[in-house]
């Protein structure tokens, strides 16, 4: 009986040594964090490259390093349908299956016109008052202006101060016509045209709709202030 129990010892030594020497099954090498980037930047920038004369850059977030995907041999990038200055990326694989959500930062630097010193509100701007500087398309900045000719002569509605981008929303252009003022009025249809005089009832700028009034009859009428200080009506 007890060189059965040896026996029975031997074999599950024997065994357990076996099992010992087998290598253990390798654990799937984890996803390089670089090449997540790499695969976010090459989706983004075909959609930034169309922003003519911008100096674009792309601000990826760092990947937690305690997250570990399996390596992934098609890495597949799905982007919101707008550029924004802050957007998620996702990257997912197929197979292994895993996805992850990546903070992307957008810039897209371009020459534009700003504020040359600290500007007033509600005064014609000059060529002296612009300068040009670098201005970032995504900072939430619309109407940003590259040739200064098209903010000079224009009102700003409220102060800047120096460095500053001057925006298209920020202006207006000067009054053309003023209350109280004497106006030469077009009429015009398809076949004629008659020049009149008339009184300005408010002021206007050139392509706004005033009152203004015929002396004569005392007829007050609507007319669009146009580009030469003076009204039109069209019938």
């Amino acid at each position: 009986m007890a060189r059965q129990y040896w026996f029975l010892g031997a074999v599950v030594i024997g065994l357990a040594a076996l099992a010992l020497a087998r290598p253990a099954a390798a654990s799937p090498s984890p996803e390089d964090p670089a090449q997540i980037r790499a695969a976010i930047e090459d989706a983004v920038r075909p959609r930034l490259d169309a922003i003519p004369g911008a100096r674009i850059e792309v601000a990826i977030e760092a990947i937690d390093p305690r997250l570990q995907f399996p390596a992934c041999p098609a890495l597949a990038v799905s982007l919101p349908p707008e550029n924004s200055a802050v957007m998620s990326a996702k990257v997912s694989c197929p197979a292994p299956a895993w996805s992850l959500y990546v903070p992307v930062r957008l810039h897209a630097w371009v020459e534009a016109v700003v504020a040359a010193g600290n500007l007033v509100p509600n005064r014609a701007l000059s060529a002296a008052d612009l300068t040009r500087g670098r201005v970032d398309l995504y900072a939430g900045r619309n109407g940003v202006i590259t040739d200064p000719r098209q903010a000079e002569g224009k009102i700003l509605r409220a102060g800047l101060p120096m460095g500053s981008p001057v925006l298209s929303p920020m202006l207006d252009l000067p009054v053309a016509v003023h209350r109280g003022q004497k106006v030469v009025v077009t009429l015009r249809d398809p076949s004629m045209m008659i020049r009149t005089t008339a009184l300005a009832l408010e002021d206007g700028r050139v392509g706004d709709s005033i009152s203004v009034q015929n002396p004569e009859t005392q007829k007050t009428l609507r007319a669009t202030v146009a580009s030469d200080g003076g009204v039109e009506l069209r019938f």
